[in-house]
């Protein structure tokens, strides 16, 4: 009997590792860009396992390049790609053009992909650290690419998944370094020993409190993980200098007692109560939202990443 789930188990594997597409690139002429869909499996959208990437290159180039994959935050207000409808954020808009200039190629992800999420649609956010990794995993193939120098920076909701690369379930050497620019830190993973160098940019006037953040910064420098830690004065969740707090939504609810996810999926609060993840989400929750998007501060952010990225690219 034992023999026959076993069959069956093998076989199920078999059929769902074929389920996948192979990864489909097109290539823009005359833009040294390449735009690549791929499959990733969600749980909250099991039919839609198509995600995307724009890679950008520097041109005239001889020599394996380093790269940086950008996770988008929860609205992608940047660029739009050049093929199926995909979109960054800001930061990522922007960190294009500084990136190119400093010799790196440039994957930005679109892992709402087809999703219709709307920045208040949090609780079905993609777990989009699966879909940073898978890319890796593809384009360490790549010959162009140098796969010992491939970085990670998230924005906002990707700030999010940059940190959760500290999760013990994380692939431990899948980047270099990584950068998470203003990350929530409501709900975070137990840290387990890690190589990848981190840095966290939070901005001091953001409505995702700081004090979470330098929380969870501590905790990780304590695991003996390499991490830094920069403020923006005056800067809001948007890098910008005209920030206040409205109405939307945000996990922003436990910045004084926040709450840490372990790799056996159980949580517990900082304090040590244990807490399921439902009343997890409720607590966190708030209604509350950042405005202001003047980004005076948001060219110094990028900056202050890319020298930080700058430091490991050797």
């Amino acid at each position: 009997m034992n023999k026959i789930l076993l069959f069956l188990l093998m076989i199920l594997i078999f059929f769902n590792n074929k389920s996948f597409a192979e990864p489909e690139i097109i290539k823009i002429n005359n833009k040294n860009i390449e735009v690549i869909k791929f499959q990733v499996p969600d749980q909250m959208f099991p039919d839609k396992k198509d995600v995307l990437a724009q890679i950008h290159f520097p041109k005239n180039n001889n020599k394996k390049l380093s790269l940086i994959i950008h996770q988008h935050g929860s609205t992608r207000d940047g660029l739009k790609f050049e093929k199926w409808g995909g979109r960054t954020d800001e930061w990522g808009k922007r960190l294009v053009k500084k990136a190119l200039e400093r010799g790196y190629a440039v994957a930005l992800l679109d892992s709402f992909y087809k999703r219709k999420l709307k920045p208040t649609d949090k609780q079905k956010f993609p777990n989009a650290v699966l879909i940073s990794e898978e890319l890796n995993l593809i384009l360490s193939k790549d010959e162009r690419l140098d796969k010992s120098k491939f970085f990670y920076t998230g924005f906002s909701y990707g700030a999010g998944q940059v940190l959760k690369l500290q999760d013990k379930r994380s692939r431990n050497n899948s980047f270099k370094a990584a950068v998470a620019a203003e990350p929530g830190c409501n709900i975070v993973s137990l840290p387990h020993k890690s190589n990848i160098k981190t840095l966290i940019i939070k901005g001091e006037e953001s409505h995702y409190h700081p004090i979470a953040c330098q929380y969870y910064y501590n905790l990780i420098k304590e695991m003996g993980n390499e991490i830094e830690y920069v403020s923006i004065p005056k800067a809001n969740h948007f890098f910008s200098l005209n920030g206040s707090i409205g109405k939307g939504m945000a996990v922003n609810g436990c910045s004084d007692n926040i709450i840490i996810r372990y790799p056996d999926r159980t949580y517990k609060l900082a304090d040590g109560t244990s807490i399921n993840k439902k009343e997890a989400s409720r607590r966190c929750l708030t209604k509350e939202s950042g405005i202001g998007k003047t980004r005076e501060k948001l060219d110094e952010a990028i900056n202050i990443s890319l020298n930080f990225i700058d430091n490991y690219n050797r």
